[in-house]
């Protein structure tokens, strides 16, 4: 295991159990292991930041990690019949706001 490497497990492990900040909904707390689970995952897959930029080391080093998997979007009919839908129930359509 490297300098850098280590370093940064160090940093990660203390970020972790500083506090529940990181804990998302606090009306459902995680248990040890499920935050140790979640840990182990995101060192796996570099699904952490680095440094001051904020760029997690799997956008760095994109060749260490394993590809993260493709989402397909909807299809043209998806998409229309949602339009179609959202206009029977009166709903109006998202606005990407572009």
């Amino acid at each position: 295991m490297n300098r850098t490497y280590a370093s940064i497990l160090a940093l990660t492990l203390s970020a972790f159990s500083a506090g529940s900040a990181f804990a998302g909904d606090a009306s459902a707390p995680k248990t040890r292991e499920q935050v140790k689970a979640e840990l182990a995952e995101a060192i796996r897959t570099g699904d952490i930041s680095y440094g001051e930029s904020g760029q997690k080391l799997n956008e760095l080093f994109p060749h260490q990690y394993p590809a993260k998997p493709v989402v397909q979007g909807k299809t043209r009919e998806q998409v229309k019949a949602e339009l179609a839908e959202a206009v029977r129930s009166g709903q109006p359509p998202a606005h990407s706001g572009s």
